[in-house]
This record gives structure tokens, sequence and C-alpha cells, in this order.
């Protein structure tokens, strides 16, 4: 587990509900309302890529071989960014209510 010592430049209360619910919207945009744009920008680009790659993977003959969608990589990428962005908005909100 992180320590929450790490959080010390946390200023205001992030709420956990709009971190997961813009992860939802957007892959990576929770994890940039947090504050942590390093990983929200992985998050979009790496979603994105992979959903790119496999949509277009899915259109070859390469797709109809291994008879998987090719676009289930960024699904599984996007849920754990939105699971992610859950667990360092309680993380921080911890903080903030321990360390006002």
């Amino acid at each position: 587990m992180e320590s929450p010592t790490r959080y010390t430049h946390v200023r205001s209360r992030k709420r956990p509900w709009l971190a997961v619910a813009l992860a939802v919207v957007v892959p990576g945009l929770g994890h940039i309302y947090l504050g942590h744009y390093k990983k929200g920008l992985f998050y979009l680009v790496a979603a994105g890529g992979l959903e790119f790659i496999g949509f277009d993977l899915d259109l070859t003959a390469i797709g109809a071989a291994l008879g998987i969608p090719m676009g289930l990589g960024g699904f599984g990428l996007w849920a754990h960014g939105v699971y992610d962005a859950w667990k360092l908005a309680k993380l921080q909100e911890r903080y903030y209510y321990t360390n006002p």
C-alpha cells in the first residue's frame, strides 16, 4: 500500500465518485482530476491506442484468425484505470481527513 505522506501536496478534497465518473467517461481523466497527470496521460494514450490498434486488427486476417476481439486489451486497461482512480481518490480522501 502506498504511503499517505506521499500526498502532502493535496490542497482540496477530491471526491472519489467524481474521479470514478470521469475515469468511466474518458480513460485517465479521473487521474488527471486527482492531480496524477502522468498516470492519467498514460491511461488515456494506452487505452486509446489499444482500442485503435484492436479495431484495426479486427478488420484484418490476423483478427479473423485469432477469433477474439482485439479491443479487449483496451477495455481491460480502461477498467483497471477506473479502479485505480477510485483507489487513489480514497487514499487521498483518507489523508485529507487525517491531515486537514
